[in-house]
């Protein structure tokens, strides 16, 4: 921030001088001058490319300011300025999307496991095996699971069996595109369908309930956690930390399992997806309970954590409160139970993902920079404090973005108004992450960074940029030194191979 005071004060200066005649400058340089101080400030304008990078810039260029100009243009064809559920086919036509897709893209540092896998892939393959049943709860909202508990499932209708209705179904076809909407957000209206936030909040908020418990059916927990390192490897992810809110697993015969082994089933998972991936560095958690917890939940929960934290200390690595903020009790009235944490806890603290101002929502950014949060989940409302900004980017607290999440969820309709673009042209620490694609109809974390490079970067940036947002993620991540050290030399390897690939005519 002092930096850009300086810059601007210089140019001003300037244009006094000239003013007052003390110095010719005319109107042109004095222009340039101003966009050159800003180009300065920008994230990525520290690096130096090579030639081989300068040379992929210059293609990029070219597909980059080509798909903008053709959407300013025609506003239909804007895929940066449109909501994701119409901009997706579009997207998935874009040659920028093709290079992103192929580029490697350092670590995903906020998502939730129970909404991070496709749920195409939950319907081709979860709700096919066998024992899943559903029932109907209070809301009139369905719950799959695979086993009956009625009291704990809120049912108010008998379980059927999804096989069954599947096959007493007039096309199966029919029915998993029926049974997908249950655990997607996706339509072609989202003006209409969902007009508020309270609409879509609820709606999404609901499909937690809808899918969690059959998530942590011993048999489904295995399967869908390897397909989410899967769908990771597959979009060149090389590392995650998740959020993961760590509920009792359960087998075919009922038996029930202690939540430590549910982190030891993701533990065992991993390692082995390690082994088989040796460029992928693995995943950690992030212990997440719900911020609507009283405080007595709140102290087991904390309880919980320590025991979690002693048990596997290398990977459940830290702490954050989830659910609506605008609902939930903000991070104050957690006060006294947060600081009985251990005091070397990391906290990755959900905060400002919020519209207001002034409110006890956005006023979590205040909280969490006092509790020194080692990252913010989300920042939205950050933009609204140049005090708290200013403090994140001193002390270098990266904010985790998540473009489509804001979107889908209603706190931004045209990408390109997004805070990213605020924090990107300060270079505040950020990260593109990708929040829950499993329920708006994404995969990966490739379309996250479409909008940053496309909506929020500026249209002259390139690689630059990319390849800042890309690093930084292994330098705002919970690795340790060591593993930091092995990230970065994975991570410039597979970077310059995918140079090279772009160079050799693979990508583009």
């Amino acid at each position: 921030m002092q930096r850009l005071l300086l810059l601007l004060g210089f140019v001003a200066g300037l244009l006094c001088a000239e003013l007052e005649n003390k110095l010719s400058l005319s109107y042109e340089k004095a222009r340039q001058a101003v966009l050159n101080a800003e180009e300065e400030l920008i994230t990525g304008a520290q690096i130096t490319l090579n030639t081989q990078e300068s040379k992929v810039d210059d293609l990029f260029m070219q597909y980059k300011l080509g798909e903008l100009a053709q959407g300013f243009r025609n506003a239909e064809q804007n895929a940066a300025g449109m909501h994701f559920f119409k901009a997706k086919p579009l997207i998935e036509r874009s040659a920028v999307f093709r290079f992103l897709q192929q580029m490697p893209k350092g670590a995903l540092l906020h998502a939730h496991n129970t909404a991070s896998v496709s749920s195409k892939w939950v319907v081709q393959n979860m709700s096919y095996m066998p024992g899943m049943l559903r029932c109907t709860d209070a809301q009139g909202r369905s719950r799959l699971t695979f086993r009956r508990s009625p009291k704990e499932h809120g049912c108010t209708s008998q379980y059927v069996s999804v096989a069954e209705e599947r096959r007493n179904s007039i096309d199966a076809a029919l029915y998993d595109a029926n049974f997908e909407k249950l655990i997607n957000l996706y339509t072609p209206v989202p003006e209409l369908e969902y007009p508020t936030i309270t609409a879509v909040w609820d709606r999404f908020q609901g499909m937690f309930d809808t899918l969690t418990e059959a998530i942590f059916y011993l048999p489904a927990f295995r399967a869908y956690h390897l397909q989410l390192l899967e769908e990771l490897y597959n979009d060149n992810v090389m590392y995650a930390e998740l959020r993961i809110s760590l509920k009792t697993l359960y087998d075919a015969s009922g038996r029930t399992f202690p939540r430590e082994q549910t982190v030891r089933e993701i533990q065992l998972l991993n390692d082995k997806f390690v082994r088989l991936h040796p460029n992928f560095l693995g995943i950690k958690v992030i212990y997440a309970v719900w911020r609507g917890s009283d405080a007595e939940k709140m102290r087991e929960n904390v309880k919980m954590f320590k025991f979690l934290k002693k048990t596997f200390p290398q990977f459940v690595i830290g702490f954050d409160l989830v659910g609506q903020e605008d609902k939930g009790k903000p991070l104050f009235e957690h006060l006294s139970v947060l600081k009985d944490l251990p005091t070397d806890t990391r906290l990755f603290l959900h905060a400002g993902e919020s519209n207001w101002y002034s409110a006890s929502t956005d006023i979590n950014l205040l909280d969490a920079l006092l509790l020194n949060a080692t990252r913010i989940g989300h920042g939205f409302a950050l933009v609204k404090h140049p005090i708290l900004m200013n403090a994140v980017k001193r002390r270098q607290i990266a904010v985790e973005l998540n473009p489509i999440s804001n979107q889908v969820l209603h706190l931004v309709w045209d990408m390109r108004n997004h805070p990213g673009a605020q924090f990107m042209a300060l270079d505040i620490p950020v990260v593109i992450c990708n929040d829950d694609p499993g329920f708006w109809n994404a995969k990966g974390l490739s379309y996250d960074f479409y909008y940053a490079i496309m909506s929020m970067a500026p249209n002259n940036a390139g690689i630059r940029v990319l390849k800042s947002l890309v690093f930084n993620s292994i330098r705002y991540s919970a690795l340790s030194d060591k593993e930091q050290q092995r990230a970065y030399q994975l991570l410039t390897s597979s970077w310059a191979r995918f140079i090279d690939k772009v160079l050799q005519g693979r990508v583009f």
